[in-house]
């Protein structure tokens, strides 16, 4: 894929060893923002490949998962990097998944009210999804209540970093990339159809991108096709909150019950079939010991709903999405699908 533009304004980078092509050599301070784990030792391998550039660079590890996407997190880091001199001259660097460079973007969005920022994502989900089209956001009471729009310059994506991941990583990422391939690329959801998490991961990755960037170039402030991007997260919001889910075995379950209300409203004709790709890539179908009064409590906080009530993204069928009001009832039988019963 070499290098391309997301948005008119994020320079992404897909290859190997390319962490060099982070910076230009003439940063002042690369602030690098990252969490324990596998992300900490990519940040490592930033700085010592800036350090070798002569750049100077402060590392702050931050909480892990979405314990990093709260205003305390976003308040300390602020005050951190203040004490490490940030400017607006100087670059954050947010290095993890889909929760640190949310974190990070948010943070670099707000400080001194905008410093620039750059990835480089080390889960497939970040790198399909998270770090790409210039949403952050922290949680306050629901999932991402909080949050803005702006796009980071420049997101690289070592392949050599996500070849590594466990298979439970890769499979998260692979949820997302199979939403990318129903609302806009038939041929992405038929590669996945046919490998599942043997699929090709770099054209994964570009496929994935390349939807992203057509839907976010025409929409940037979700002001109307963007929503397309929501498919499966209605739901899923709601069961990361209520069950602990991670997000991609979130948005899995919720594209799930999404597939059930299409099936309803729109005679989506392929819903078993799209639950038995994601059964395929070990993903869950369904969501064990979750009330439906507690879901629907969540679901009706999402920043979805309008004045006529919960509006959803469905598909007529693969690679062609609306945005419909769901009746009540439809709900229930979409929650009941996925093991969402009761009071």
């Amino acid at each position: 894929m070499g290098e391309r533009l997301v948005g008119g304004l994020t320079s992404v980078v897909i290859g190997r060893d390319c962490l060099s092509r982070l910076f230009t050599g003439e940063e002042p301070l690369l602030a690098v923002l990252t969490q324990a784990g596998e992300a900490s030792a990519t940040a490592r391998a930033v700085i010592e490949v800036a350090d070798a550039a002569g750049l100077r660079t402060s590392l702050k590890e931050l909480p892990d998962g979405d314990a990093a996407k709260s205003l305390a997190v976003v308040e300390e880091t602020a005050a951190w990097l203040a004490e490490v001199g940030m400017t607006r001259r100087g670059v954050i660097v947010g290095v993890g998944g889909g929760a640190l460079t949310d974190a990070a973007g948010f943070v670099g969005s707000v400080y001194m009210r905008g410093v620039p920022v750059r990835y480089v994502p080390t889960t497939l989900l970040a790198a399909v999804d998270a770090a790409i089209g210039g949403k952050t956001a922290v949680n306050v009471g629901g999932k991402n209540l909080i949050g803005t729009f702006a796009h980071p310059e420049k997101v690289v994506i070592d392949l050599e970093v996500l070849e590594s991941l466990a298979e439970p990583l890769l499979a998260e990422g692979m949820a997302e990339a199979l939403k990318a391939g129903l609302v806009g690329d038939p041929d992405l959801f038929a590669i996945l159809e046919r490998s599942g998490l043997e699929a090709e991961l770099e054209e994964v990755i570009e496929r994935a991108i390349d939807v992203k960037a057509r839907i976010v170039d025409a929409d940037f402030r979700e002001s109307g096709i963007r929503a397309y991007l929501n498919y499966g997260h209605t739901v899923g919001h709601a069961l990361e909150r209520l069950a602990g889910l991670s997000h991609g075995r979130a948005v899995a379950v919720g594209m799930v019950a999404a597939g059930i209300a299409s099936e309803i409203v729109t005679g989506f004709p392929d819903a078993a079939r799209v639950q038995r790709v994601i059964e395929s890539l070990g993903l869950p179908v369904s969501c064990q010991g979750v009330g439906r009064g507690d879901a629907l409590k969540l679901v009706e906080m999402d920043k979805k709903r309008d004045p006529d009530g919960l509006r959803m993204v469905l598909l007529e069928r693969i690679g062609r999405p609306v945005v419909s009001s769901v009746p009540a009832t439809t709900l229930d039988a979409a929650l009941e699908a996925i093991g969402i019963g009761g009071r």
